[in-house]
């Protein structure tokens, strides 16, 4: 491997002195080239166009893109006069590229894992101090893995007449160091000498691995305070020759201290171990400050049981061989804050001062009230001090709080306030902006005219005028406040003179690394362009944008810094393109569909194009839903998702089964919180009915033949507006949805209707008693031809399968799936037969629940459900809506939460049970 000379700058300052003297317009831009490059490439990093001049900047700049690119080593711009005028002809000796890095020969370990240490990249100009680095790297990394003797040779395949190139770095791990004897020495004799070397991961006869060595300290220690020896230090292992060329001996020297033990009086033991309350037992052994937190930590927990009163007390008594703690605990009586009051205040109300406190008097339906917790209170008047500073009342003391003993069983608190005089701004300017508009930024700032002053104020003003110009692009702006106080230091005048600098701007995009996805498509979503101004902001917007692929296993972004150390006019994207291709599986249950299987197997960049295809196969005792999904994330020039599914799905629900097969063409956009979507739809569906609760068949009459079979053609626009703060498990915010469905007879399609259906939910936090979710859901269809039958009604033209259905886990939890209904619309009820749902026009629901926390990531709910299903729109009756009221509990869980309910009809018909049980994953609504 050679390096390639650098006379290209030598050249360039010359044709730019050239260039300097003739400042004609060009009127032609060629590129010549030693191996074929895409037009759409290099075009966007060429600083020299047609129309403009070629002056020396552009011409280095120019020369600059190129090189950052990767796409040269050697470039030359020559600037020639023809009879329509001077063109410049770009001359390049492209870079080598590296097309593939591997690790090859007998690796020892994983060969991807030594991959994992080089720095030269597929698909990056290859760079001999990368390569070198990833040799050096290679050899380290498996003489930490014990292979002391490992040879690491590097292969570099270079083809002049493509420039590319594949690295290989082949690998003679041989014989792997295993480790010898291992000696402890100081280890008490109390302790097994086996029961230690068990603790240790470098045991004799395992394989040598220097992060074991070294990690193996630790676990000794560790091991140690397990066995009460709770002050043990260990020190780095000592290495030494084994008996063998291929062992090493190794010795640990131990200071175990004494052995440290506790006795608890007054409280149980196991319970403040299971709190956490005795830090000083955990793995980090012990120290006189983990006792002191450990005297906190217990009173504060007695504290919040009612015993404002408890009484602490530690005392040691150390010899050579033991260390005895005690620790006494004297509870006291239960005591229950009844009032809270402040004296003083005159800006803010009790009630206000009230709410940023968590200590407050007992409360009905407020967890934790009635308790005073000497630590909550602390934090409680530093909050006070921080409100009131911020409303300019700098010199505010607050505190010390009284505590008043009523009685026997209850307490009062009082906390005095000295306000002190308020500083006020009187007036607010801005000087040297010019980038912005100085009336809109000054309304922004925290610091404004007729309001209160304090220091945090002024800095977070100063802070959110340099975040605007910085965003603006001005990234070196300095601003400077100046305060001029009167009417005695509490009347302020507040100047900011700023000094903008000069404004960086993106006068390239330069990417590289991608070797499947072409750089077009990836310019298509960096959200710069030319032009714009560069920001920090912008970066960490172009990163997420690019990870959001799920094609780029790395993203980084960088402004190159020239030789004087400004910040150059280019940004630099280097990515590397990781795995496309995986499998995945699960299983699940749930009491609808019983016991599922899941098979997911997912290409993420088909054809290098970001199509991103996925088959889905979701088989469960009762359904089956075979879908095969294509998206790409672009319709030519616009950001713009195209979808396109086929599927097909068998549905056995408990009175009828549906089949279903189709194809889907969809776009969707996203604008903000906002995704917007349109949606083609063609499938056929067919509804078998079972037996009707006596081995009989549903006849004709229950339900049409002509409503059994459909072929279904239908367009479908979307909207959702997503403004929660978690999509699986949001604890608040708002949503809304909603579809407008238009059926229409096309390619052999015989079902015509219109179908509309909206649900919103709204989360409301309850601060530690957690959240009241409530959910509005309805829906109508309204059917646009009438049956092939004149004996039938308009609606039954409306294929069965293509109505709403209400009742279960999801809609409404005091009816089992599909049984809520009206009798003889809705619902076939005959006595003594299990009702059979007949699907409706009209569904109007609501829920309500109440989310709150018990113990960890366990929580329960009560919920609310009301409403009902109704033929049509004409039958709409408030009065016949169905109420259910139920409680569960919940589960937090990576993937959602687990819930187990049970809701009861609060009403229910002869035919309907009492209650019903659900088990499930993810929320109802």
């Amino acid at each position: 491997m050679r390096r390639r000379p650098a006379a290209w700058s030598a050249a360039l300052l010359l044709l730019a002195a050239v260039a300097g003297r003739a400042q004609e317009p060009l009127v032609r831009v060629s590129v010549r080239s030693e191996v074929p490059l895409e037009v759409a490439e290099i075009e966007p990093l060429l600083a020299l166009r047609p129309g403009e001049p070629a002056d020396e900047e552009r011409i280095r700049r120019t020369v600059r893109n190129l090189r950052l690119a990767g796409l040269a080593a050697e470039i030359e711009v020559l600037v020639e006069s023809s009879d329509a005028g001077p063109q410049a002809i770009v001359v390049l000796r492209p870079d080598v590229r590296v097309d593939e890095v591997t690790v090859s020969g007998e690796t020892g370990i994983d060969a991807e894992k030594l991959a994992a240490e080089l720095e030269q990249r597929a698909g990056h100009p290859l760079r001999e101090d990368r390569v070198l680095r990833g040799l050096y790297a290679v050899q380290d990394r498996l003489t930490d893995e014990g292979f002391r003797g490992a040879r690491v040779q590097l292969a570099v395949d270079v083809d002049e007449a493509t420039r590319r190139a594949r690295v290989d770095y082949r690998v003679t791990a041989g014989p792997r160091s295993r480790v010898g004897e291992v000696h402890l020495e100081g280890l008490p004799e109390e302790v097994a000498e086996a029961e230690a070397l068990a603790a240790l991961r470098a045991r004799p006869g395992q394989p040598l691995r220097r992060v074991d060595v070294r990690d193996d300290a630790e676990r000794l220690a560790r091991f140690l305070i397990g066995r009460s020896f709770r002050l043990a230090e260990v020190e780095a292992a000592v290495e030494s020759p084994g008996a063998s060329a291929e062992t090493v001996a190794l010795a640990w020297r131990i200071q175990a201290g004494p052995r440290v033990e506790l006795e608890v009086v007054g409280a149980e033991r196991k319970l403040l171990e299971k709190r956490g309350l005795l830090p000083f037992l955990g793995d980090a052994g012990y120290d006189e400050a983990l006792l002191v937190q450990s005297v906190g930590l217990i009173r504060a927990f007695y504290q919040a049981r009612g015993h404002h009163g408890v009484e602490v007390r530690s005392s040691e008594e150390r010899s050579p061989e033991r260390l005895r703690l005690r620790l006494e605990v004297d509870p006291g009586p239960r005591a229950t804050l009844v009032e809270l009051a402040f004296e003083g205040n005159e800006a803010f109300s009790d009630e206000r001062l009230a709410r940023l406190m968590l200590t407050a008097p007992r409360r009905l339906l407020s967890p934790g009230s009635g308790r005073l917790v000497d630590d909550v209170l602390s934090e409680d008047l530093s909050n006070l001090r921080s409100f009131y500073a911020l409303a300019g009342f700098d010199h505010v003391r607050v505190g010390p709080a009284r505590v008043e003993v009523r009685g026997e069983e209850e307490l009062g608190l009082i906390v005095p306030i000295a306000e002190g005089q308020r500083r006020m701004v009187a007036e607010v300017t801005l000087a040297g902006v010019a980038a912005l508009d100085a009336e809109k930024l000054r309304d922004e700032l925290p610091l404004r005219a007729g309001g209160p002053y304090h220091r945090l104020l002024l800095e977070s003003s100063v802070e959110r005028i340099r975040s605007r110009l910085e965003e603006a692009g001005y990234r070196a702006a300095i601003v400077v406040p100046e305060v001029v106080w009167s009417s005695g230091s509490t009347v302020a005048t507040v100047s900011f003179r700023v000094l903008e600098g000069d404004r960086s701007t993106a006068e390239a995009i330069l990417v590289r690394g991608n070797r499947r996805t072409p750089t077009p498509i990836v310019r298509r979503f960096l959200g710069i362009a030319p032009g714009d101004p560069i920001s920090n902001t912008r970066v960490l917007d172009v990163q997420r944008r690019l990870y959001r692929l799920g094609v780029f296993s790395r993203v980084q972004v960088d402004l190159p810094v020239t030789g004087s150390g400004a910040v150059a006019s280019e940004v630099l994207i280097e990515l590397e393109e990781g795995r496309t291709r995986t499998i995945s599986y699960g299983a699940g249950y749930d009491s609808e569909s019983g016991l599922r299987g899941l098979l997911r197997i997912t290409e993420a960049n088909l054809g290098g194009r970001l199509i991103n295809v996925q088959f889905d196969a979701l088989v469960s005792e009762s359904d089956e839903v075979y879908r095969l999904l294509a998206r790409q994330p672009y319709l030519g020039p616009w950001q713009v998702e195209v979808r396109a599914l086929a599927y097909q799905e068998a549905e056995d629900r408990p009175q009828f089964q549906v089949d279903r097969r189709g194809l889907q063409l969809g776009l969707e956009r996203e604008f903000g919180d906002l995704r917007a979507g349109l949606f083609w739809d063609y499938r056929i569906v067919e509804t078998v009915y079972g037996a009707d609760g006596e081995g009989g068949e549903i006849t004709d009459e229950v339900i049409p033949l002509e409503s059994r079979e459909a072929r279904v053609a239908s367009l479908t626009p979307t909207l959702f507006w997503d403004h929660r703060d978690d999509p699986i498990a949001p604890t608040r915010g708002w949503s809304l949805a909603a579809q407008f469905e238009r059926a229409f007879p096309a390619f052999a399609a015989d079902a015509e209707f219109d179908r509309f259906f909206a649900q919103a939910t709204w989360i409301v936090p309850l601060r530690r008693a957690g959240q009241v979710a409530l959910s509005l859901r309805g829906g109508a269809i309204d059917p646009r031809a009438a049956p092939r039958d004149p004996t039938l009604d308009t609606f039954d033209a409306v294929p069965a399968a293509e109505r709403f259905y209400a009742g279960g886990r999801t809609s409404h939890r005091a009816f089992p799936r599909d049984e809520l209904g009206i009798a003889g619309e809705t619902l076939r009820v005959v006595e003594g037969k299990d009702p059979v749902p007949l699907g409706g026009g009209l569904l109007a629901l609501a829920n309500l629940e109440w989310r709150f926390p018990l113990a960890g990531a366990f929580g329960g709910v009560v919920f609310l459900d009301g409403g009902n299903l109704w033929r049509e729109a004409a039958d709409f009756d408030p009065g016949e809506a169905r109420w259910g009221a139920g409680t569960g509990l919940r589960y937090l869980s990576p993937i959602g939460p687990l819930r187990l309910e049970i809701g009861w009809n609060l009403d229910p018909e002869p035919w309907e049970e009492d209650y019903v049980w659900f088990f499930s994953l993810g929320n109802a609504f």
